[in-house]
């Protein structure tokens, strides 16, 4: 999308030890494993958030609330209580273009925790804007971020791993830094609109002169 070529990352700017999910509202998007990680993180970064992009599943003020909450939200506000995370989790309510780009800027490290993905877009827009990213090592993720060079990739269902490598990112400017310039670099590149848009049209063209023959 547009706005994410627009903006760089800024360790300076960012709230610090913030954890910023683009989704969380079914289980394969991994946001269990995030909360399973966060007593691991607290433990060293007491003031730790994470924000997840998208209405709050976990939401029951009302009974409508209630009868409405589907079978994951009432699991992952189970886990938040047990945990004792109320003051450490929030979720953002729904975000456009802008507000999600500032979302990624705003946020010290960028997760991605699937259990599944094929090439998730938003790995690549967290790797556009330069956020320092950790994500599972599930579908294409390792031939998007090459790790502890661009970023970090962890085993997916291993959340003592996740919190090790984001309270890495957390404790270590030097190298959320560099990994914010090559994951950029690299994207930049993957992302090119103007090279992918020509290399589409002469796939497109070669089909067309095969198929006249």
């Amino acid at each position: 999308r547009e706005e994410f070529y627009k903006y760089q990352w800024d360790s300076n700017s960012c709230e610090k030890y913030s954890i910023f999910l683009s989704q969380g509202q079914y289980p394969i998007k991994g946001l269990h494993y995030v909360l399973e990680a966060m007593p691991l993180i607290l433990k060293n970064f007491p003031s730790a958030k994470v924000y997840i992009s998208g209405s709050d599943i976990t939401k029951s003020d009302t009974l409508k609330d209630k009868l409405l909450m589907k079978y994951y939200g009432k699991y992952v506000n189970k886990i938040i209580k047990k945990l004792k995370l109320q003051n450490n989790v929030v979720f953002t309510g729904s975000l456009n273009e802008t507000q999600m780009c500032q979302r990624y800027l705003q946020s010290h490290v960028f997760v991605c925790p699937s259990s599944i993905e094929n090439s998730p877009n938003s790995l690549g827009e967290a790797m556009i804007l330069g956020v320092p990213c950790v994500a599972s090592f599930v579908g294409g993720i390792s031939d998007m971020m090459q790790h502890n060079e661009e970023g970090f990739i962890y085993q997916t269902d291993a959340p003592y791993m996740l919190a090790y490598y984001v309270c890495e990112i957390f404790n270590n400017e030097e190298l959320a830094l560099k990994f914010s310039k090559r994951a950029r670099e690299h994207a930049l590149k993957t992302h090119d609109k103007d090279k992918n848009t020509t290399r589409l049209m002469e796939i497109y063209n070669s089909i067309k002169r095969c198929k006249s023959k």
